[in-house]
């Protein structure tokens, strides 16, 4: 009698693993589309179980169902988890489970799987004890060629995915669309990738991809974190690029022509761009390298920084820091909570910020106003054809100012709770009483004009030598 008995045991703990294994099948065939025709087999697996479960006293009669003929994977995963959760109650297979992922992961797997709460469900343990790379599905690659002529356009309209845009001398746009999905927190992220719906258009010398899921917005948006989709793209040196993903960063490099680009989500990247640059993220940051053209900039929550270019540049963030070096070409520049900073510029600036620091090396006229932080500027070549070559304002902090030697200027230097200081000779206006908060008068005969205020700081004008140019 114990001898049969531990053979029926034997035999059912056969049926649950069988079970088991064809559930994870049948799950990873639903996910991932891998499979096909397999259906059959898998019904036929079922059904023989149940079958035999059933002249085994092992289940009751009727209450499960076989599987009609017609059944898809997801019909057949829920079947066999269903019965084989029956099983479970019955018999001790959780030391068998753990001992076969023991010696197919490792000790370090099973301390990780021990960590969980016993009440779970073992799958689910199994799920968060299990390094990512285990719990990941991937779809195949989506990968096309298409034959362009230069100076033609690409665009994407994406739900979601980061893009790298780079170039090629040949007259090919190639491209290779990664889609994976983590399914270690939640599953349901395998189903939501297989709805993202890819349509890819070619016409002449453009191309055009649009990106998105089906069905709610909300099913994906509550997934999104454990999905990795990545758009990798290569055009031609002569391209203009028109991209938009909700989420994701956005990355281009040596492109020759206009470059759109938004993501609500997602940093932005460019690197030697010959041609207009409009950027646009909602929260991240924006870094631009080696440029030739006009830009225009803006993000919600970054910072943003401009490295050797020239062009006109307008770039404006609500929450974090502006900086441009090298950039040859009027710079506008707005922050509601940063410092801004311009090194090595020549041409105009226009900078603002209401809760930081501006610190200027530039070599045209600059205006700038602070309401949070001080104002320093270091001013190096000047031409006499200017009106003006300071308009610095300061409502919480001093105005630091340094200027070459031979400089030709009319000073207008007004604190509210400080002083004013100055190491050049300033002939005053004898009409016009001396003050230690004002400074009014020429310096080197008179000419464009400086014009400085301060409240609750002090205004300093500095000479600087010119082979020894002061850092700011």
């Amino acid at each position: 009698m114990e001898q049969q008995r531990q053979e029926r045991q034997q035999e059912l703990r056969a049926l649950f693993h069988m079970l088991d294994h064809t559930a994870k099948i049948a799950e990873d065939a639903s996910l991932t589309g891998a499979f096909s025709g397999g259906e059959t087999r898998c019904i036929t697996q079922f059904n023989n179980a149940l079958t035999r479960l059933t002249e085994l006293n092992a289940v009751p009669d009727g209450l499960f169902d076989e599987l009609h003929a017609e059944a898809s994977f997801g019909q057949i995963g829920i079947a066999c988890h269903q019965l084989a959760a029956y099983l479970n109650e019955g018999l001790d297979t959780t030391e068998d489970s753990k001992g076969w992922f023991a010696s197919f992961f490792g000790e370090r797997f099973m301390e990780n799987l021990t960590e969980e709460a016993t009440d779970k469900p073992l799958g689910d343990m199994i799920r968060k004890a299990a390094p990512d790379f285990l719990t990941e599905t991937m779809l195949e690659d989506i990968v096309e060629t298409f034959p362009v002529a230069a100076n033609g356009k690409l665009t994407i309209d994406a739900d979601l995915g980061g893009i790298d845009v780079q170039s090629t001398k040949d007259d090919t746009l190639s491209i290779r669309i990664r889609r994976a999905a983590q399914l270690k927190e939640d599953r349901r992220a395998g189903e939501v990738l297989k709805n993202f719906d890819v349509q890819i258009t070619h016409e002449a010398s453009d191309v055009k991809i649009d990106a998105k899921f089906k069905g709610s917005e909300k099913q994906w948006q509550k997934v999104k974190e454990r999905l990795d989709i990545q758009f990798d793209i290569v055009v031609p040196e002569h391209y203009t690029l028109d991209l938009k993903t909700t989420s994701e960063d956005i990355s281009v490099a040596n492109i020759v022509g206009d470059v759109n680009v938004q993501t609500a989500d997602g940093g932005l990247r460019f690197q030697d761009i010959t041609g207009q640059i409009d950027g646009v993220t909602s929260g991240r940051n924006i870094d631009l390298k080696t440029f030739n053209g006009d830009v225009v900039l803006q993000t919600s929550g970054g910072n943003i920084g401009l490295t050797g270019g020239i062009g006109d540049v307008k770039a404006k963030t609500s929450g974090g820091n502006v900086q441009a070096i090298n950039v040859v070409g009027a710079v506008n520049a707005q922050t509601s909570g940063g410092n801004v900073t311009l090194r090595e510029c020549k041409g105009g600036a226009e900078l603002k910020t209401a809760g930081g620091s501006i610190k200027v090396e530039n070599d045209g006229p600059v205006l700038a106003k602070t309401s949070g932080g001080s104002i320093r500027c270091q001013l190096q070549e000047t031409t006499t054809s200017q009106n003006l070559l300071l308009d610095l304002e300061t409502m919480g902090g001093g105005v630091n100012v340094s200027l070459v030697p031979d400089i030709a200027a009319t000073v207008e230097a007004k604190v509210l709770g400080g002083s004013v200081t100055t190491e050049f000779p300033v002939t005053a206006d004898a009409s016009r009483p001396v003050k230690p908060d004002q400074l009014q008068g020429t310096i080197n005969g008179g000419g464009p004009l400086l014009k400085l205020r301060s409240v609750g700081g002090n205004i300093i004008l500095r000479k600087v030598e010119e082979d020894k140019p002061e850092e700011v």
